[in-house]
């Protein structure tokens, strides 16, 4: 017989500790600033707003800006580029070292991206309205340091692009960079897509900014990096095609750093942005994290919340949102050391048979440990009875660290999840349950350990913990 708990444990006075997030002192901003104009009374050199550059159509911008990038030798200074009220065509921005691109407000300025010649020449499979830092640098002067871009919206423009490109484009995006250092605040993304089908041609980044791969890739890597998000807002549907088993999705906001620079300075922070009316989609997302945070950000009616399954994710605070609308909270597989706390999780039913799999509160799988959840509220809003979890354990290794030992034999260590205070409604009791026996699977809930073997007798656990 399963062996099948329920429990309802009053939450400790005692909270765990709070991993706050600390100001990050940014570098002042380049000397040179250059206005540009989609139109103006009369054009010039950019040295004041009166005498913008020319900038009306996305030909002209591309020019301007490679004089600018000639003048400065590549990896100068770095300047300012501030765009004036308007609408803007481009071909794709190509952000260098120290450059930041400045708008008058998120519907004020708008830069879209619109197809041309030099993408049938290049022929690749992914364009963004502003990318930079991709490819390796050998040189510390070369280095992708204090990069900016603020107060803009960007048009993704997918369908026009895909029409125009065919098979070449296979995805589409508003921000793409790897540098050391990098700021982006009060941004708006719409209209990107991805043509679906090979894993590869799934998943597009609306913003997506990182430090390194991680993987062994040779890009730069940075051993030192900050990257800060910020009052953005990220909107509307994934386009491309809404049929098959290979549909497209997205994960909205998007970070990442080397998962082994353990010993360098690295801050990632993503907060107070919104991401809304993506129902194919997730809102957030790492890879190869060992520090981050994620809080006071607003999810309405997107897929699921956060996805983390990139890299051993660890050190993620994730805390203070609110995901309101969401047909899923958030899910982590290969992840330690997280913390999730004081979010608000509503659930919605699916509304295609093909979301199935996100419905549920938190989902915590494979080779999963050390996680602190505490003080969460995950409430169905669903006309008719949930078939979701607040919280769903499953899979290989929950809640259990295996290492090799000096002599290379493998040992295993117990480092549990731990539940407690969270609030439940409309749902199904939370589960832990290893999927195959032999699978163990460690937790705590409340002052309670639970240690579940596989076993036929042992193979489920099902619990409340407010």
């Amino acid at each position: 017989m399963r062996l099948l708990f329920q429990l309802c444990v009053v939450a400790l006075a005692a909270a765990w500790p709070s991993a706050r997030a600390q100001e990050i002192a940014w570098p002042s901003a380049p000397e040179r600033t250059v206005w540009l104009a989609a139109v103006g009374a009369s054009f010039g050199d950019g040295s004041t707003a009166s005498e913008p550059v020319d900038a009306s159509t996305a030909a002209k911008l591309g020019q301007a800006l490679d004089r600018l990038a000639g003048e400065q030798g590549h990896y100068g200074d770095g300047l300012v580029l501030r765009f004036l009220p308007g609408d803007y065509e481009t071909h794709g921005i190509r952000l260098r070292p120290r450059w930041h691109i400045v708008g008058a407000g998120i519907g004020t300025t708008t830069l879209k991206l619109v197809p041309g010649p030099g993408h049938r020449k290049i022929k690749s499979a992914y364009h963004s309205v502003i990318a930079g830092g991709w490819g390796p640098q050998r040189q510390a002067s070369r280095d992708f340091d204090n990069i900016r871009v603020a107060d803009l919206s960007l048009d993704c423009n997918w369908r026009v692009m895909k029409a125009a490109l065919g098979p070449i484009l296979k995805k589409a995006s508003g921000i793409d960079l790897l540098a050391r250092q990098t700021l982006v605040e009060r941004v708006r993304v719409s209209r990107f897509g991805a043509v679906g089908g090979r894993p590869s041609w799934r998943e597009v980044f609306p913003i997506r900014i990182i430090s390194g791969m991680g993987d062994g890739a040779n890009l730069p890597g940075y051993r030192d990096s900050v990257i800060e998000i910020r009052h953005c807002v990220v909107e509307d549907f994934v386009r491309g095609p809404s049929t098959g088993t290979a549909w497209p999705y997205c994960t909205g906001i998007m970070v990442s750093h080397r998962g082994a620079d353990l010993d360098g300075t690295v801050q990632v922070r993503v907060h107070h942005n919104e991401i809304r009316n993506i129902p194919n989609g997730i809102a957030f997302g790492g890879a190869f994290l060992q520090r981050a945070e994620f809080y006071e950000n607003t999810v309405t009616n997107c897929g699921i919340g956060f996805n983390f399954d990139t890299g051993g994710n660890r050190g993620v605070v994730i805390r203070d949102n609110r995901f309101f609308a969401c047909v899923g909270g958030g899910s982590v597989n290969d992840g330690k050391a997280f913390v999730i706390r004081d979010n608000t999780f509503r659930l919605i039913a699916p509304h295609a048979p093909r979301f199935a799999y996100w419905h549920n509160g938190l989902r915590l799988w494979d080779h999963t440990r050390g996680f602190v959840v505490e003080g969460n509220r995950f409430v169905f809003d669903g006309e008719s009875k949930s078939a979701a979890r607040g919280i769903l354990l499953h899979g290989a290794s929950v809640g259990l660290r295996l290492f090799q030992d000096d002599a290379g034999g493998w040992q295993r260590e117990v480092d549990p999840h731990r539940f407690r205070g969270n609030h439940y409604g409309g749902l199904l009791p939370n589960l832990a349950g290893p999927q195959e026996a032999g699978q163990e699977m460690h937790l705590l809930v409340g002052d309670r350990a639970v240690h579940l073997t596989g076993e036929a007798d042992a193979v489920q656990f099902t619990w409340l913990d407010d």
